[in-house]
């Protein structure tokens, strides 16, 4: 097969809001996936080896609507919110070329992967499939050139148009819970009452009074992992609120995946470090942190908060993580 390439640096980004429609297939290990595999699925071999899969089928390849089959992979299965990271390799159903890949070029080591972190049940035909996905699966995923590059997406080079099918294999290399997962615990006097969605996302009350004049850290949800070391890479969810405003400013829900974060005062404001460190993982944390130990320099403050507001934090602490590659 020949082996063009095609940015996807926007893959999830394109793929928001079309979202697939199709019942569910059978379970998997008692899992409900959110895509079903069909015939265009059926047609897909993959081959793994050390470095990324290959699929092979007829071409061309037509498929009907988007489907997915999950292949392998041992231990707990992706339900709804769980982060998987994934990488992928994306064919051309028409021709069988190779449009694009996140494992890096074999043929120059240097290059780095570039792989996907998916919340299972977002808005993208990706987050979707990786349903019921467990370490180690292999997904094939059937879909179409717009629904990963957006409707426009068309390459004379590589004959391809929105409309024909593409053909995705995603190596699925972890899950991870995507909300905090602990015992729940009482609120404090003074703090906003916390409620969640299904998903884990957190709304949030305020309690009508002035934010407390001290940095104030709430266990909302106790975790039962290893505590935060200072210096740790953790994967986190979190909400940054105005607190005299009640608006939301920052949120990595609302950016689809949770973020992998160094816990030190080089890259974060110091009462967010302060709320991190020591909380087991699996917690969820609620802080409300003054400006002198927020953002203190009005040259590197945002410029929705204003002076002397005070922030409120809600962080849920999924994982532990070796730090991303420079």
């Amino acid at each position: 097969m020949r082996t063009r390439s095609i940015s996807i640096a926007a893959l999830l980004v394109a793929a928001a809001g079309l979202t697939a429609c199709q019942a569910p297939a059978g379970s998997l290990d008692g899992c409900m996936p959110l895509l079903q595999p069909g015939d265009a699925t059926s047609q897909v071999s993959v081959e793994t080896g050390s470095g990324a899969p290959t699929a092979e089928f007829e071409i061309p390849l037509v498929g009907e609507g988007d489907q997915a089959q999950v292949q392998g992979g041992e231990g707990e299965r992706a339900g709804n919110g769980d982060t998987v990271d994934a990488d992928y390799v994306v064919y051309s159903g028409k021709t069988g070329d190779l449009i694009s890949s996140s494992y890096g070029d074999p043929s120059q080591p240097s290059a780095a992967a570039n792989p996907l972190r998916l919340s299972v049940g977002g808005d993208s035909v990706l987050a979707q499939a990786i349903g019921c996905a467990a370490p180690g699966s292999q997904v094939v995923l059937t879909t179409t050139i717009a629904e990963l590059f957006g409707p426009n997406a068309a390459s004379a080079e590589m004959d391809i148009a929105p409309a024909d099918t593409a053909v995705v294999v995603l190596g699925v290399s972890d899950v991870r819970p995507g909300r905090a997962e602990g015992n729940a615990k009482p609120g404090v006097q003074g703090m906003p009452a916390i409620a969640l969605a299904e998903n884990g996302q957190p709304g949030v009350t305020f309690p009508g009074s002035p934010a407390p004049a001290e940095l104030t850290v709430m266990q909302s949800i106790e975790g039962t992992g290893e505590p935060v070391a200072e210096g740790d890479t953790v994967l986190l969810h979190y909400t940054g609120i105005i607190w005299e405003t009640e608006e939301v400013f920052d949120s990595s829900w609302e950016k689809g995946s949770p973020t992998e974060m160094t816990i030190d005062d080089a890259s974060l404001i110091p009462g967010f470090v302060d709320a991190v460190v020591g909380q087991p993982i699996g917690s969820q944390v609620v802080v409300s942190i003054p400006q002198e130990l927020g953002y203190s320099d009005p040259t590197t403050r945002p410029a929705s908060i204003g002076e002397g507001q005070h922030l409120l934090f809600v962080i849920d602490i999924l994982d532990r993580v070796e730090p991303a590659a420079p």
